[in-house]
């Protein structure tokens, strides 16, 4: 028996055939793309000719899939136009496709407004032609809400493309930034890691080549960047945090992702954790909320950046601090 057989439980063809549907439904083919899907696949592992392709494609057609001829128009590839199961989508679902549109443009990436146009294209294959009417009237119309939702991040747009491009690029990029706690105007050297959206906030995540931390930093503190001429041969490694946690919290705490813990303290009970965090800020933060059950142990700048939150904590209670004291 074929190992074909005792793991699909289905015949070789039927799956060929399953196979060229699925790579049709996400993308159009040329008979070589699929001569080559076919190789890769370790199901398959072999060539065909191109008869035996249009052959499948035959018995797609018959099943009522609606797939183009190749042709100069479409770049020689076979297309996936209409598939004979259909949707229904509700008037609130094509009302919600189009606040989707809304927010893939408020990104102002490219690639978000693309992967959207592909997502509804391939939707559109089991929509009735009734249905597709209603989706490209939604699309037409112009709400308050959804033109709200669009321009959100408007302000950043040419940054945001300009970010985009230094992260493709994988370029060493200077950013001058200043935050409301910061008298004075900072830099830093760095390899752009991606760019993360919030509900009110766009935030830069970047690779410290200075430091060898990963840090973040809000888009509207940026007050200037640019690129750096390129340095052959240079590694990017990311510097570990090494915190303690101490007390109930030790015997109870689980490591997060990209968290390693050492084994406790016999005579404490204490447990050191090493965190290879992608976003200094957030891990600074969650360990905040352990209070005295934690100190961060290494590396240098990042304990002092956590003694920096807690004196920005503790000025908002400057008055009570001052008071307690007394007593």
């Amino acid at each position: 028996m074929s190992n074909m057989s005792r793991k699909l439980k289905i015949s070789s063809t039927a799956y060929r055939v399953l196979l060229l549907l699925q790579k049709l439904n996400e993308k159009k083919l040329s008979t070589d793309r699929l001569n080559r899907i076919f190789s890769e696949d370790p199901y398959v592992a072999r060539f065909f000719s191109k008869d035996v392709i249009l052959k499948y494609i035959s018995t797609l057609r018959m099943a009522g899939f609606s797939i183009t001829k190749p042709s100069a128009s479409n770049d020689y590839c076979y297309v996936l136009n209409k598939a004979p199961v259909q949707i229904d989508f509700s008037e609130e679902e094509i009302k919600t496709l189009r606040m989707l549109k809304s927010f893939a443009q408020s990104f102002q990436q490219k690639k978000f407004l693309t992967n959207y146009y592909s997502f509804v294209e391939k939707l559109k294959r089991y929509m009735n032609e009734e249905q597709i009417k209603k989706l490209n009237e939604e699309f037409a119309k112009k709400t308050e809400n959804q033109e709200k939702i669009k321009d959100k991040f408007k302000d950043y747009g040419d940054l945001i493309k300009k970010i985009e491009q230094y992260i493709v690029e994988n370029q060493r990029v200077e950013i001058k930034y200043r935050t409301k706690q910061d008298e004075q105007e900072k830099i830093a050297v760095t390899k752009l890691q991606k760019i993360k959206y919030h509900a009110d906030s766009v935030k830069l995540l970047y690779y410290d080549l200075v430091s060898g931390q990963m840090n973040t930093i809000k888009i509207n503190d940026i007050t200037n960047i640019k690129q750096l001429p390129s340095i052959s041969g240079e590694k990017q490694l990311l510097n570990p945090v090494i915190f303690k946690i101490k007390g109930r919290l030790a015997k109870a705490y689980r490591p997060y992702e990209k968290e390693k813990l050492t084994d406790p303290d016999l005579k404490t009970g204490e447990i050191t954790v090493t965190s290879y965090t992608d976003d200094m800020e957030v891990l600074l933060r969650r360990l905040l909320k352990y209070g005295e059950n934690c100190e961060v142990l290494y590396p240098k700048q990042v304990r002092n950046k956590m003694i920096n939150f807690i004196s920005r904590t503790l000025e908002n209670y400057k008055e009570n601090v001052t008071q307690i004291k007394k007593i």
